[in-house]
């Protein structure tokens, strides 16, 4: 792994730290998830950086860490870091409900897991 600059997890909004149940508005604000909570703690004190992101906008992100004291290190955008395309922060890891993650399975059985994907909120 480089090390040369510090291990970032990037984490999404709705749906892992905010918890979520579908959209509503722009604005609306729901609860923090406090297991969610509990792992960025648990990272910082392993010396990652945590960068939130979401479609929101920096100003919501930011209002809403403030809100409930959560304490981040970047939001949307890694200002030390960039690569040719700023719309996806670079990051050790991503954390999010809508994510498949892909481990080299054949075409058909990602197509499979694609097709039944659900976040875990909507089952």
């Amino acid at each position: 792994m480089d090390t040369s600059h510090p291990r970032v997890i990037a984490i999404d909004f709705d749906g892992v730290l905010a918890t979520y149940n579908g959209f509503v508005a722009k604005d609306d604000i729901q609860e923090p998830n406090p297991e969610v909570i509990k792992a960025i703690t648990l990272l910082r004190e392993k010396n990652f950086k945590i960068l939130l992101h979401s479609t929101r906008g920096d100003e919501f992100l930011k209002m809403y860490c403030e809100k409930f004291s959560i304490p981040v290190d970047y939001i949307n955008r890694r200002p030390d870091v960039e690569g040719d395309n700023p719309g996806k922060p670079i990051a050790f890891a991503y954390v999010d409900d809508k994510a498949i993650c892909y481990r080299g399975e054949t075409a058909e059985a990602l197509v499979s897991e694609i097709l039944n994907f659900e976040p875990y909120w909507q089952k």
